[in-house]
């Protein structure tokens, strides 16, 4: 009795797997997306899928000096998504790869490159960046205006989610963690700078400055190492960038509001925004999937170091930069869904990057004429 009962379970079994393969392959349609990190020096990897019902899969991928969107096919074998390309295709590590599917997600690996794959909404991905926007500007006035805001959300909350969050999240990039850290005592030490005794001394007011040209610094090597003409166009657009940095330097310190600002009064508009450029630039080259939500995160210091208070464009930089790195480290795999991607080839490349060149070159004139007047 048990035998007949197992066989007529295989048998209903057998039955139903066609149409339970088609339910999750029309599940399946649509676009998905991930960022992979690549090794060090290769920065990362983007990936948009679009499965079609008709096992047809557009697969595009921007990383380093590649931009390449392929058609090829795609079948489901029990949980595990087989990719076929052709003779002559470009993206053929999708094609020797593992794609696991999960609970509305997809587990890639390809000889230590891995990735998560999620759904993507265009729609939902627009509502995202806008979002940030506002909750980043908004974050920057509470933590300018309240300083229990400030130490509450930059100190106890880090050693808190380090251990309980961060840590089980599957970021596993060494620079991301250092990133992280980094700019999070920047915020620290700006805070102390704000609201202790500190900011009377030069050395203090050097390593304000010093957070930032060192994070400029490790980008440009990124750049570098990249070898590529842009990349190495914006490398310089990057040293420049440093070179015009430290103008008015010691003039860092709090100001007479009740918000006691940190601000960098010689600090101009002019070189924020070709820092905006190259930052932009940087990320756009070197990681792809990240572009349009460092973008957000770019523009949220930006507009209030503009018109809201002049000379605090430091300071909302590390707000919005740190908490941007926290939300993402809390989040990985949800911000990574939600990047939008970015048109890009060789053309548009070496259009940024020469952009960025020229307004870093041409702020190098004004610097120099700066100096050169003070010196007068």
């Amino acid at each position: 009795m048990k035998g007949k009962i197992n066989f007529l379970l295989l048998l209903l079994g057998l039955l139903v797997a066609p149409f339970y393969s088609s339910s999750q392959e029309q599940q399946l349609a649509g676009y998905w997306q991930m960022i992979v990190d690549g090794k060090p020096g290769e920065g990362s990897l983007f990936y948009r899928f679009d499965f079609k019902n008709d096992s047809i899969v557009a697969v595009t991928k921007q990383a380093g000096n590649n931009n390449f969107t392929e058609t090829k096919k795609w079948m489901l074998v029990n949980n595990n998504i087989v990719i076929t390309g052709n003779p002559d295709d470009k993206i053929t590590e999708v094609e020797s790869g593992t794609f696991v599917l999960g609970d509305n997600e997809i587990h890639y690996a390809n000889n230590g490159y891995t990735g998560v794959l999620k759904p993507h909404s265009v729609a939902f991905s627009w509502m995202h960046l806008i979002l940030a926007l506002l909750g980043l500007m908004i974050l920057n006035e509470v933590f300018r205006r309240n300083r229990y805001a400030l130490w509450t959300f930059f100190v106890l909350l880090p050693l808190v989610l380090t251990f309980t969050v961060w840590i089980n999240q599957g970021v596993t990039y060494w620079f991301k963690w250092v990133k992280l850290y980094s700019v999070v005592f920047a915020v620290i030490w700006f805070g102390l700078i704000r609201f202790t005794s500190i900011h009377k001394y030069n050395w203090v007011k050097l390593i304000a400055a010093l957070f930032l040209a060192v994070n400029i610094a490790e980008a440009v090597t990124q750049d570098f190492s990249m070898g590529f003409l842009p990349n190495i166009m914006n490398g310089v657009a990057g040293v420049l960038n440093i070179i015009t940095l430290f103008y008015g330097w010691k003039k860092i310190g709090p100001d007479d509001s009740k918000e006691r600002d940190m601000v960098w009064p010689d600090m101009t508009t002019f070189w924020i925004i070709a820092y905006d450029i190259w930052n932009i630039v940087y990320v756009y080259l070197n990681f792809p999937g990240s572009t349009s939500i460092q973008f957000i995160v770019l523009t949220s210091a930006t507009l209030p170091a503009l018109f809201i208070k002049k000379g605090t464009w430091l300071q909302a930089r590390a707000f919005t930069l740190a908490t941007w790195f926290m939300y993402y480290f809390t989040f990985p795999r949800f911000t990574e869904q939600t990047e939008l991607l970015v048109p890009r080839n060789q053309e548009l490349m070496i259009t940024v990057a020469a952009i960025s060149l020229i307004a870093n070159v041409i702020y190098l004139f004004i610097f120099i004429n700066k100096v050169r007047k003070k010196e007068q």
